[in-house]
Parts: C-alpha cells; structure tokens; sequence
C-alpha cells in the first residue's frame, strides 16, 4: 500500500471511530435510541478499516475485503455529509486497485 493511500486509509477509518464514540455519548447523555444502528456501523466500520488498512502490506487480499467492509458500514451513517462518503468509495477503490495490482505480482 502507498503511503499516502496508509495515511488515508488510518485517517479516515480514525475519523469514523471518533464519530461514533461522540455519537454514542451523545446517545447515552441525552436517552435517545439508536445505539445498535450507531455504534456497529461507525465504530465497526472504522476499526474494520484500520484494520484492513494495517493488514493490507501483508496481506491484500484479507485488507481489501477489511477495508471495504468498513466503508460499506461508514456510508450509510455519514451519507448526510456528502464529503465522508465519497471519501470511502475513494479509499475502497483504491484498496481494490491496489491489492489487485499486488496480487498480478
């Protein structure tokens, strides 16, 4: 993985855990429902993309797959930013280019 794809791939994935660790406080101060929709999709989906994003030079296969698991599960909970969402079909794209380009060798 490019090292500018790593920083991309760690920052974004960072961004979706600090997200819904806020939206999960925010939840349990304020009562609202919804923690079983917040919680697994922009905690897991961005552990599930750092993860990919650190297995991925020694593996590409199993990060790729990581990798765009976890965005899958950070789109719909971010949709409303616009921005967020085209940042992860960005990095699963590149996740998929990159392993593949890494496996033809």
């Amino acid at each position: 993985m490019r090292r500018w794809t790593w920083w991309f791939g760690m920052s974004l994935g960072s961004l979706l855990v600090a997200a819904g660790i806020a939206e999960t406080v925010r939840l349990l101060r304020t009562g609202d429902g919804g923690l079983w929709f917040w919680l697994p999709t922009l905690v897991g989906g961005g552990a599930l993309v750092v993860a990919g994003t650190l297995v991925f030079s020694r593996s590409p296969g199993l990060g790729r797959v990581l990798t765009c698991a976890g965005c899958v599960l950070g789109i719909l909970p971010t949709m409303w930013t616009l921005i967020v969402p085209v940042l992860l079909i960005v990095l699963a794209v590149l996740s998929i280019k990159q392993a593949a380009a890494t496996i033809e060798n």
